[in-house]
């Protein structure tokens, strides 16, 4: 498996062999950023669905189809009751067809999905926590305190 990191827990970056490691990296990754962020996001990356499977019965439905067009009524019965056992055969022909296709042209699937996602509070730094200041802070709503009052 494999683990990526966030700080928004929409956008995710990396892939680390340990959670932990995509923890510390997130944290080295936000060491100076004016406003680093409180929690962190760690997820696991998971591999794309290519969509390759299942695509057998609406095969077998088109073809009877196109028969039906190109024969008439003579080929309404063709195709329609294969058993189950031969669909899931051709079904896992057609995905190895696919699969192989895919991977020939370099088009399989370049996105990835994070899935089990923990959420981590993040210490801030005793250098940049806020300013307890009785100038900068608003106390009440609609009272303001101006410098020099």
């Amino acid at each position: 498996m494999k683990y990526a990191y966030s700080y928004d827990r929409e956008d995710y970056t990396g892939s680390f062999d340990t959670p932990e490691a995509a923890f510390n990296a997130a944290v080295a990754n936000c060491e100076g950023l004016s406003s680093p962020p409180t929690t962190i996001y760690i997820g696991t990356l998971v591999d794309p669905d290519p969509q390759a499977t299942d695509h057998a019965d609406r095969i077998l439905e088109a073809m009877n189809r196109r028969a039906h067009v190109d024969y008439g009524s003579a080929a309404a019965r063709y195709l329609r009751k294969v058993p189950p056992e031969l669909v899931a055969e051709l079904d896992e022909a057609i995905a190895q067809t696919i699969l192989a296709w895919l991977r020939k042209h370099n088009l399989m699937p370049s996105f990835t999905c994070v899935r089990g996602i923990q959420e981590y509070p993040v210490r801030t730094p005793a250098g940049r926590r806020a300013s307890a200041s009785s100038h900068s802070e608003v106390r009440e709503i609609g009272v303001g305190y101006y410098p020099g009052e």
